[in-house]
């Protein structure tokens, strides 16, 4: 484990950063033309591992996410049913490496009974998303395709992707005590 002057990583985070390294120099596979990006976001997931900085972790794997998906949508030629299904793979890639790095070395009998809980939910909750997200596009391309045309209509859903995706991240990094209602 890597000491530093006040505190030592646990496995998870550990755990959580090799996963994370693998699966970011392995998108640089995908694209090898940005490899440079993958490597650079590489080092800062591992410096803010080891000062154990949450903030700059979650920024940095949410830019990796972000990049991941601009690429992945210019390589598939902004299909939208195959950029929804990379956008619910890469939720839940980016969910398990968060949830990866808070298990606890005392906790990891129960971290298997919690992983599964985890991924029962997403059938409950990004299966219908996405579900949902491909008939409002085929409702979409029906009702505005013909008049707006499939270049702007990208273009709408693309700028509608990347507020909800702001809208995630400043729900994600808001704390808990500060949604609280004051009273």
């Amino acid at each position: 484990m890597i000491e530093g002057s006040r505190h030592v990583l646990e496995l998870g985070e550990i755990l959580s950063f090799f996963l994370t390294a693998a699966t970011m120099l392995l998108s640089a596979l995908f694209f090898p033309s940005e490899y440079w990006l993958f490597i650079f976001l590489t080092i800062v997931d591992g410096f803010a591992t080891a000062f154990r900085n949450d903030t700059a972790i979650s920024v940095d794997r949410s830019a990796y996410a972000l990049a991941v998906l601009v690429l992945g949508g210019i390589a598939l030629k902004l299909s939208i049913i195959p950029m929804i299904l990379e956008t619910f793979s890469i939720i839940v890639l980016i969910d398990l490496l968060f949830l990866i790095r808070k298990m606890r070395a005392r906790s990891t009998q129960d971290f298997f009974k919690i992983l599964l809980r985890r991924l029962e939910s997403y059938v409950y909750t990004l299966v219908p998303a996405a579900v949902f997200s491909s008939g409002l596009i085929y409702l979409g391309t029906l009702a505005v395709g013909t008049s707006i045309g499939p270049t702007n209509a990208i273009l709408e859903l693309g700028l509608a992707s990347i507020v909800v995706f702001v809208i995630i991240l400043y729900a994600a990094i808001r704390s808990p005590e500060s949604l609280k209602p004051n009273s």
